[in-house]
Parts: C-alpha cells; sequence; structure tokens
C-alpha cells in the first residue's frame, strides 16, 4: 500500500469521493431520471471544524470552508480550502499538513481549479488541475492532459453541490467525477434517516452511503456511512468508516453559516 495517512483519506472522502454530483447529468431515484434545479445553501464564510478519531483516539483536526470569491477562467467563483492536521500526540508518530483547494463556478457548479498538497511523514505530493469543460479536459500543471466529461466535479467540490440536491430517502444516485487523472461513475445511496449526536448538538440526518472506485483504502473494501444533516444546511455531521485497518470516525464539532450568493447579486 502507497504510504498515505488516514486522516487525507478520509477528510478528502467526506468532501469528495463520497459526494460526486455534478449539474446537467441526469441523476438516477428509483430508477427514474429526474434534473433539479440546485438550492445552494453554502457561501462565503461558512466554516465548519472537524475532530478525525482513529478507533479510541484522536488524530486530529480538519477545517473546511468557504473564505470567498475568487475570479478564474473568466467566471466568478467560490474558494473553498479544507486543511487536515494532526495534533501533537499523533504528530509525534506521524505528522499530517495536508491542504486541499478548489475553485467552485458560482454559477453552473462546475470545478474550474484543483490543488492538493499533501505532507505525510516522509511523503509529499502536488496535484494541481485546471479544468476546460467547453474542451472537456483536465490540464495538470505538470503537462498531462486527461478526458473529462463537461460539468465534473473535482473531489472537495463535489461535497457542496450533494448539499444543494433536495435527497429522498431511498434514492440511489449514479455520479460521475475526476480524481486521479480518472472520470469515473459510483454509486450513493439514500439509506435512511437517523438522529445524530455529537459535539456540534443534535441533528436529524440522511444516511448516506457511497460505493467507493477510487484509490486508497476505501476501494472496493470496508464500509462508508456519512450523516448529513436534513436541515437548510445540509453538513455533513458524522463519518464513520470500516477498513481493513480499524475504524475511522469524522464528528462536527463547530459549524458557521455563509451567505448563500444569489445570481442576482
Amino acid at each position: 500500500m502507497k504510504q498515505k495517512s488516514f486522516l487525507s483519506l478520509l477528510f478528502t472522502m467526506v468532501f469528495g469521493l463520497l459526494f460526486l454530483l455534478v449539474p446537467n447529468v441526469a441523476v438516477a431515484q428509483n430508477s427514474k431520471s429526474q434534473n433539479k434545479q440546485p438550492n445552494v445553501v453554502f457561501g462565503p464564510g461558512e466554516k465548519m471544524v472537524f475532530s478525525l478519531g482513529y478507533g479510541m483516539v484522536t488524530a486530529g483536526e480538519a477545517v473546511v470552508q468557504i473564505i470567498g470569491l475568487t475570479e478564474y477562467q473568466g467566471r466568478t467563483c467560490y474558494h473553498i480550502q479544507s486543511k487536515a492536521n494532526s495534533n501533537q500526540f499523533f504528530s509525534s508518530i506521524y505528522k499530517v499538513r495536508d491542504k486541499i483547494v478548489s475553485y467552485m463556478d458560482v454559477e453552473d457548479l462546475f470545478s474550474r481549479y484543483f490543488y492538493k498538497r499533501l505532507r505525510e511523514g516522509d511523503y509529499r505530493k502536488t496535484v494541481e488541475i485546471s479544468f476546460d469543460h467547453e474542451n472537456e479536459v483536465a490540464h495538470y500543471a505538470n503537462g498531462t492532459d486527461y478526458p473529462i466529461s463537461r460539468g465534473v466535479l473535482d473531489v472537495l467540490a463535489a461535497g457542496y453541490f450533494l448539499r444543494t440536491l433536495d435527497l429522498v430517502e431511498g434514492s440511489v444516485y449514479d455520479l460521475p467525477t475526476h480524481s486521479s487523472r480518472k472520470t469515473y461513475n459510483l454509486k450513493v445511496y439514500i439509506r435512511g434517516k437517523k438522529t445524530v449526536k455529537v459535539e456540534a448538538g443534535t441533528f436529524d440526518c440522511f444516511v448516506v452511503e457511497p460505493i467507493m472506485q477510487g484509490e486508497g483504502l476505501f476501494k472496493h473494501e470496508g464500509k462508508l456511512t456519512i450523516y448529513l444533516s436534513d436541515d437548510q444546511y445540509r453538513v455533513p455531521v458524522l463519518v464513520k468508516a470500516k477498513v481493513p485497518v480499524g475504524s475511522i470516525k469524522v464528528e462536527l464539532k463547530e459549524f458557521y453559516p455563509g451567505r448563500p450568493i444569489q445570481q442576482n447579486d
């Protein structure tokens, strides 16, 4: 197995590979296709803070926020940023300082730019991608290009798009995305609802189960369950994962709403 910390793997999964939905693509729901206008519930200023646990050990913290708006490719985009850091105790064993950035088009919610910097023990990796939706190409900073579907999302912006959908119990969503030089589909199941209590409070949640196809610990192994709040914000409240090397938990500690951008702003 490649040297990767569970912190960044899980964090990327939470805001990416588990939420791979794109606009203008048919969404399968109980064998019926439907397209609905997205309801954008997030905006600049939004911030989510999570604790990251491995078994009984609290291993670190993750912060996900919309820093503001930025211009890219002549488009106005949400500047989304996530950081995952191991705590002092876990850093003595395996230090993690990871950062992910996504520019998500405000109008059509496509991904326009993606940046990932991994600093995990002695492992170093940086990925930078510019998405050309008009020509259906992902341009990597190392000079390589890969085909994409128009409207595809990166692994961070995809989580935000899921929050805009009108979720229904029993639904199955067939979802395309681009990650690790590949554009592919995965299925996301809405298993039901459950009340969940975490440090940030008590929430009624949708129980979401993605079937992974990506790289890393969750590739065809283990089980991943996400509890997404059934309220106006659709916040990922809790994530539980059972993988070959143990159990992982991500729990919401703090949430600060942002200001949704209206199309006529």
